[in-house]
């Protein structure tokens, strides 16, 4: 089991550093693709890992700075 971080929550930390890998491994596929005329799927493929690299690293983003995950202000809901 991995610990808790300084911010309380395990894994966000990793999330966000994921949410950047996707998004520059697309854009990596967009230009390897470009450069050595390797096709158009693998264009396409580079095209949308950069587009859910991006709404992930928003998505995170709020989920971490407004919401409070990952953080001690953290306050959910409880179930009613």
């Amino acid at each position: 089991m991995i610990a808790p971080d300084n911010n309380g929550i395990v894994g966000m930390r990793h999330l966000r550093w994921t949410s950047r890998a996707i998004t520059v491994l697309g854009a990596i596929a967009i230009l390897a693709a470009l450069a050595l005329d390797l096709g158009a799927a693998l264009i396409l493929m580079g095209v949308l890992l950069t587009v859910a690299g991006i709404v992930k690293v928003v998505v995170v983003h709020l989920w971490m700075h407004v919401a409070g995950l990952g953080t001690d202000r953290h306050d959910p809901i409880p179930p009613n």
